[in-house]
Order: structure tokens, then C-alpha cells, then sequence
């Protein structure tokens, strides 16, 4: 070769190699502006590739360069025909193939030559598959993901098999790597399989609006292991893909985005129900976030301790602006309800104290100052003008609202008996039944009426209080044969059936049980 031609293609070398870094600092950048091929997100591969060439070229140059020189001719040629027989050199059988260097490099090179083509052709089918579908990326994502692995399946069968290495020879190969996938990638197997399934059944795609136990994002990607899901914080989640299968998942957007919103909110005992009911529709039907159809709803839900509680049901059409709606919500419900009066209760609850040692203290002090004559023994605050924010109830409760009929002390017993003597008490009267008249009683059943109205005391613990009257000896049956029962039997008081008594023999005659027919009035 002439030496200056040499020199031409040298520098043209040169300047191919120059051409090259230019390209290598460009290309991925044109290629993800004006293509829509994100070539930019695998930045490593790129460069790799870019350096795989520039070190083609210095071999290419450096080859021109050793053919300019007659001496280095011949080692030149030396040095390719020793290549040539070691890259010849059989090394291994596999099958009625033996396998050569030259084959353990062209294989490799080959199925990674298949890799690159295919992920650049899936990428360019993804891109011009979002075009014609306007943006939805649903199947723009699935079909280009399952096209890329069966490419690779089939093209890697088939580069194995122009190399002339059979699969059946690949059996025990096989069976070790399904071995190691049994026992030691059986996460990796799982998530890649659920990858698969999701592709083919298709129940989130990218673009969803998808929660997935404590995560809540956009779909922005269904890989081959891992969906990425991108919050609405701006974080990346990379969830496993069995996960999807294996778990509850809510897709807001699946068929139809439409999401009902709750607005909880709790009024004062006392409000106008029906005009909260009101001003709730109103401020829905003002949100331009709200859907009119379906219509706003108003619901209220339960009473609870301290307010009523409400609940707003509306409609939006966009669950990724969900927490935005719900808080321009309670914006607009503050502000109606203080334009109307309507009141937010506070939590109330009433506590009760009974603090007898602190009143003895403070009459003891009341006492010492203003003189033992001017403050009674036991005064309250209020009796001698001191001023509380909550005045101490009494020393002793009032067994009344406190305790029940069996637990009341004998003087309260003491009370209810003259109480029931008195005017207006029970009716006492002379009765008669079966032609004969039982005088100065009164009925059981109408006792129990009596201390039900007066006592305000459920029916059974009425007939448990004239069941105890009856035990202390308080009232008697008219003929000594029964308890005090809540019917139609005759009783008399202590002293009437002590003056009965006197002038009365002791035979007694069949038990009374009044009809109201007979019963003398």
C-alpha cells in the first residue's frame, strides 16, 4: 500500500473516531427529543456501544497503518493466520457440534446484538403505538413488553440453532437452571410470572391511578420483576409484581375514574338538621371539582357523644385530585357554616366529683376567719357567698338518682312510707271482694303504679321496693298469705293492720284476689 493513501485513511480514521464522540454526545439526546425513543434512559448501554466502535476504528486504523509498512506486512499476516487457528481450535462438543473460540465469541455477540434490536424495535413500536392510541398508554406499554420476550425467545432459539447447536443438547443445562429457579430464585420466578399475567389479563396498565397497601401513585411502568408507581409526592415505588396478585389492589381509574369522596363533619346538638342538609348541597353543588351527576348526597350518619354527625357525598372526575377536592371541601363548609350559625361542638363529657374532705377543710378555714357563729357547721361555698365555677355537690348522694331501691338507707325507706300515708299517696280505702270487705287497704298493683310515677323508677324496681317494705314489715297482705306481689292483692300498712288485728278474730278466710269488676271504688 502506498504510504500516502496510508496516511488518507488514517486521517479519515481520525476524523470518523472524532465524528463518533461528537455522535455519542448527540445522538441519545435527538433520539429521545425527536423520536420519543428513551435511548437516554439507558445511558450505560450507549456508551458502551459508542466505545465498541471507536475501539473498531483504532483497530481498523492501526491495521491501515501496519499494511503502509512491508516488514510489518508480513507480521501482519502472521499474526491473522495464528488468530485464525486458535479462534478454530475445537474446544468443546455439544452434540455432533464442536464448539470453536470463534463460537463462544459469536454467540454472545450475537444474542446481545438480538437484546439491542429488540429493545430498540420494542421501544419504536411503543412510541408509534401511544401516538395512534392518542396517549393512552395501556397498550402501548403490554404489547411492545410481551413482543420484546417473545422476539427473544424465538431469536435466541433460532441464532442456536443457525449455530448449529440443537436444544436437546441443552437439556441438562436446562434442568440446572431450573434447579436454581426452584430453590433460589423462586421471588424472581414468582414476580416475573405475575409480569406476564398482568400484561395478558391487563388489570392495571400504565397510566392507572392504583393503591397498593400503604402506596398510592400513577402506574408508571409494568417491568418484567417490579411495577414503578410515582406518588403524588413525587416519589418512585418499585412494588414486586406478585404483590399485585397476591393483595388487594384499587385501581381508581379502571373503566371508569369517577370516584365518590366522603366529607365527614360533626354539628352541635340542637343545629337544624334539615338546615345543614342545606347549606352541605349548597356548597357541593358551588365546587366546580364536583360532579352534578350523580347528584350530591347528604347523609347523616349516627349521633354521637358530643355532635351530630353528618356526611357529604359527592362525586369527582379525577381520584388524582382527590385531597385537593376533599380540603377545598372543608374550606367551603367552614366558611357556610359560619355565615349561617352553625356551630363545630367541641368534645363535651361531664365529670361528676365528690369531694366531702375538701368541703370540711374550707368551712374549718371560712370558720376561723369570719367566726365560728357566722358560717354554720358543713357550709356549702355557695351558703356563705363564695363564688365556684362548679359547686361540690353534697356530702351525701341522693340514693334516689344514685343507687338502686335495694341499696337505700332505712331513713329514705322511712320517706317513701309516710310519702305513700299521705295525701295523695297510695289510695287506701275499704275494699271488697266475694261478699265480704277487707277494710282501710290498698292494691299491690296499684302501690307499684304509684311508686313508678312518683320515684321515677323502672317497673321491676318498684316491685323490688315494695317487695323490701314488705320484708321490713312496712305492709302486710290482708290475710297474711302472700309477698308483696305487682297484682290484684290487698295490703294494709303497719299500724292499720295492727289496729285490724285487735279487732279482728285471728281466722283468716280465702286469699282475696280482687277483680277490678268487684273491687269497691
Amino acid at each position: 500500500m502506498d504510504l500516502r493513501l496510508a496516511l488518507v485513511l488514517a486521517g479519515g480514521v481520525a476524523a470518523a473516531i472524532g465524528g463518533l464522540r461528537f455522535a455519542a454526545r448527540r445522538l441519545p439526546v435527538w433520539l429521545a427529543r425527536h423520536r420519543g425513543v428513551a435511548v437516554a434512559a439507558t445511558p450505560t448501554l450507549v456508551a458502551l456501544a459508542f466505545v465498541a466502535a471507536e475501539l473498531g476504528l483504532w483497530l481498523v486504523g492501526a491495521w491501515i497503518a501496519l499494511g503502509a509498512v512491508p516488514a510489518a506486512r508480513m507480521l501482519r499476516g502472521e499474526w491473522l493466520h495464528a488468530a485464525e487457528r486458535a479462534l478454530s481450535m475445537p474446544l468443546l462438543a455439544l452434540g455432533a457440534r464442536m464448539v470453536t473460540a470463534r463460537d463462544l465469541l459469536a454467540i454472545p455477540a450475537s444474542l446481545l446484538a438480538l437484546w439491542l434490536a429488540t429493545g430498540l424495535a420494542t421501544r419504536v413500536l411503543a412510541a408509534r403505538l401511544r401516538r395512534a392510541a392518542g396517549g393512552t398508554r395501556g397498550a402501548a406499554e403490554t404489547i411492545p413488553t410481551l413482543a420484546r420476550y417473545g422476539l427473544l425467545v424465538v431469536g435466541g432459539f433460532a441464532l442456536l440453532q443457525a449455530w448449529g447447536i440443537e436444544a436437546s443438547s441443552l437439556a441438562f443445562v436446562a434442568s440446572l437452571v431450573g434447579v436454581g429457579l426452584g430453590f433460589g430464585l423462586q421471588n424472581i420466578t414468582s414476580n416475573f410470572v405475575s409480569g406476564v399475567l398482568i400484561g395478558l389479563e391487563r388489570p392495571i396498565q400504565p397510566g392507572d391511578y392504583v393503591g397498593v397497601g400503604e402506596f398510592t401513585g400513577t402506574v408508571e411502568r409494568i417491568g418484567p420483576r417490579s411495577t414503578e408507581i410515582r406518588t403524588l409526592d413525587g416519589l418512585s415505588i418499585l412494588v414486586p409484581n406478585a404483590r399485585f396478585l397476591e393483595h388487594e389492589v384499587v385501581n381508581f381509574t379502571h373503566r371508569d375514574p369517577a370516584t365518590r369522596l366522603h366529607v365527614a363533619i360533626g354539628l352541635d346538638y340542637g343545629c337544624d338538621a334539615e338546615a345543614v342538609h342545606a347549606v352541605l348541597l349548597e356548597v357541593a353543588r358551588a365546587s366546580a371539582d364536583v360532579l352534578p351527576d350523580p347528584r350530591p348526597e347528604v347523609q347523616l350518619t349516627r349521633f354521637g357523644d358530643s355532635a351530630i354527625e353528618f356526611e357529604l357525598l359527592v362525586w369527582t372526575r379525577d381520584p388524582r385530585r382527590q385531597n385537593t377536592v376533599r380540603s377545598s371541601l372543608h374550606f367551603a363548609i367552614d366558611a357556610a357554616l359560619r355565615r349561617h350559625g352553625l356551630r363545630v361542638p367541641f368534645p363535651q363529657h361531664d365529670v361528676h366529683l365528690s369531694a366531702p374532705v375538701l368541703e370540711r377543710m374550707l368551712g374549718d378555714t371560712l370558720r376561723r376567719a369570719l367566726g365560728a357563729e357566722a358560717v354554720p357547721d358543713r357550709a356549702r361555698p355557695a351558703e356563705v357567698g363564695v363564688a365556684t365555677a362548679a359547686p361540690a355537690p353534697a356530702p351525701a348522694a341522693d340514693p334516689r338518682r344514685d343507687l338502686p331501691p335495694a341499696a337505700w338507707p332505712d331513713r329514705v325507706l322511712d320517706e317513701v312510707v309516710a310519702a305513700m300515708r299521705r295525701p295523695g299517696g297510695v289510695a287506701v280505702a275499704d275494699r271488697r271482694h266475694r261478699l265480704r270487705t277487707h277494710a282501710r287497704c290498698f292494691v299491690g298493683r296499684e302501690a307499684v303504679d304509684w311508686l313508678v310515677a312518683r320515684e321515677r323508677l323502672p317497673r321491676h324496681e318498684a316491685r323490688e321496693l315494695g317487695q323490701r317494705l314488705f320484708a321490713r314489715g312496712d305492709l302486710r297482705h290482708v290475710l297474711d298469705e302472700h309477698g308483696f306481689e305487682d297484682d290484684f292483692l290487698f295490703y294494709r300498712f303497719r299500724e292499720a293492720a295492727a289496729d285490724h288485728d285487735v279487732g279482728q278474730s285471728p281466722a283468716h278466710t280465702r286469699d282475696p284476689r280482687p277483680s277490678p269488676t268487684l273491687e269497691a271504688r
